[in-house]
């Protein structure tokens, strides 16, 4: 999730020399690499070379933590194949971040043209909940001034080089370039080294990203949620492509939701907790939204499956300021959302988001003291006392009785 004015590339470059894998082009701001996703994959990096710095040395000790995240294990075995050196020279040179950039302030606005997918497979499925959740989310209390249009990345779109790859190329480094390195020669060796990725323009990597935009530029007002391929690649992976679609979705129009609310851009303070709480309303507002029979009307099945996709997105990088909530919190935000509907959907009205809001920050208040079912353990271990303690008193009135008897 971005905040307002998300992207400001303002671009340096401290070295000039002429081969890419020497060269480190890096923007000064890039909000891009911030995102939820994004944060991921660099938790995924760090964990690989954790585990490559202990290789012919004493084994790593067990986490005490029992905590294990289905998108960094994903996310490791897709780097797997792929060389240091080759994986160094991606990162350096932001290859996931340019086909976003590409569709944010490169490609003509052509929204009727927008395909989700490798081939467009989840195109309908995406249009389809847009529609309601816009329709939903009408009434709840907040205005909404501006339409919100879905936009996807591509890494194939990055096998045109004059017509997008060069264009982006010269957005976003275009100071750094001489006679002896140019434009041209950088995309020529990036593309070289998308072929030597695995599936090439159709690496996951590329792509592993949505977020929610508010302004797409400083001309323009458009809000925007853009989803890349790689996560609907990651969501077949893990057996999830049938509800992870209407999830990541609905998540990123929850953050507009926030922006709405007034309470999205404290989520680029740098504190891990107020990141966490965002993503993890964001979680609850989606849930809500799909479980409820004005919403995305989905029966008990497809919601358990929403809170399997939401568990599958949780990390356990908890001192990160880009934590954004552990598989089990990610999970629970979801059931919280989902059940806060089922009371809705017993005849009480709709609730509006300010006491949608409000709720959740009682809920959140204990969020780090949650247990596998999503309850409390505190309130767990005072239930069993209570019953425990019940059960002495009632022994020893019973026995009291007997003596009288």
């Amino acid at each position: 999730m971005i905040n307002r004015a998300f992207i400001k590339l303002a671009l340096l470059c401290a070295l000039s020399v002429c081969m890419i894998t020497a060269r480190r082009l890096e923007p000064v701001v890039n909000d891009i690499e911030q995102t939820e996703f994004a944060q991921q994959l660099q938790h995924a990096i760090k964990m690989r070379d954790d585990l490559s710095a202990t290789t012919n040395k004493q084994q790593p000790q067990a986490s005490t933590t029992p905590c294990s995240s289905p998108s960094s294990r994903w996310l490791k075995s897709i780097i797997a194949d792929v060389s240091e050196e080759d994986l160094t020279t991606f990162f350096d040179n932001h290859l996931h971040v340019l086909p976003f950039v590409y569709k944010l302030h490169v490609a003509p606005r052509r929204y009727d043209q927008e395909y989700f997918g490798l081939d467009g497979e989840y195109t309908q499925e995406i249009t389809s909940v847009h529609y309601q959740a816009q329709e939903f989310w009408s009434d709840s209390g907040v205005v909404q001034d501006n339409e919100i249009y879905l936009l996807s990345a591509h890494g194939s779109d990055l096998a045109d080089r004059h017509g997008k790859l060069v264009p982006t190329l010269e957005l976003l480094f275009r100071n750094t370039y001489d006679s002896d390195y140019t434009v041209y020669d950088h995309a020529a060796d990036i593309q070289e080294l998308i072929t030597r990725l695995p599936g090439g323009y159709n690496f996951p990597l590329l792509t592993f990203n949505a977020f929610a935009t508010d302004e797409m530029d400083d001309e323009e007002d458009d809000s925007s949620i853009i989803i890349g391929d790689g996560y609907f690649q990651f969501q077949q992976a893990l057996g999830h492509d049938s509800e992870g679609p209407e999830y990541v979705h609905a998540h990123e129009f929850s953050h507009h939701l926030q922006f709405l609310l007034g309470v999205s851009d404290d989520t680029q303070s740098g504190i891990a907790q107020v990141a966490k709480k965002s993503e993890l309303l964001a979680d609850a507002f989606s849930a809500y939204f799909l479980a409820h029979d004005q919403g995305g009307n989905m029966v008990s099945d497809e919601i358990s499956n929403v809170h399997s996709v939401a568990f599958s997105l949780g990390d356990c990088v908890k001192s990160s300021a880009g934590h954004h909530g552990t598989p089990i919190q990610r999970r629970c935000a979801t059931v919280w959302g989902a059940e806060l509907a089922d009371d809705n959907n017993e005849g009480m009205d709709k609730i509006d988001l300010f006491e949608f809001q409000n709720r959740f920050d009682t809920w959140y208040e204990t969020v780090d003291d949650l247990s596998d079912s999503c309850q409390h353990l505190h309130s767990d271990a005072a239930s069993r006392s209570y019953r425990i303690l019940s059960l002495q008193v009632m022994t020893f009135l019973v026995g009291g009785l007997s003596v009288l008897l």
